[in-house]
């Protein structure tokens, strides 16, 4: 019979492979990923990504266009930077391994348009 120790333990080896695979990532963002993935489903996330200072916001508005065909916005000197489009595991592994990005957090765009930041 499992414990509730067995789960925690499990759940405490889970949590380190996420901080492994998504260093710079909100786990209750990949998470939330796992879930969609899970039921098959991509949702539209806004995504709030801050970047190191001076890194070259031209090139990574490009990327992003690029990547997902939406323009992202940044704000702060260019050290924050929030778009919203469709996001999934591998999606978020190539932002997460981008140059420039300090972290990475999200949450599913709701009619409202709030998030939970």
């Amino acid at each position: 019979m499992t414990t509730i120790q067995d789960v925690v333990n499990k759940f405490n080896a889970v949590d380190a492979e996420i901080k492994t695979m998504f260093p710079k990532a909100d786990p209750r963002l990949v998470v939330s990923l796992i879930f969609d993935r899970n039921a098959n489903r991509k949702n539209i996330y806004t995504l709030d990504i801050i970047l190191k200072p001076g890194h070259n916001t031209e090139k990574v508005r490009q990327d992003v266009i690029n990547k997902s065909g939406v323009s992202p916005g940044f704000y702060l000197q260019g050290t924050k930077m929030i778009v919203s489009h469709m996001l999934d595991l591998e999606f978020l592994k190539w932002i997460n391994d981008q140059e420039g990005i300090v972290g990475i957090k999200g949450a599913q765009y709701s009619a409202g348009g709030s998030t939970d930041f």
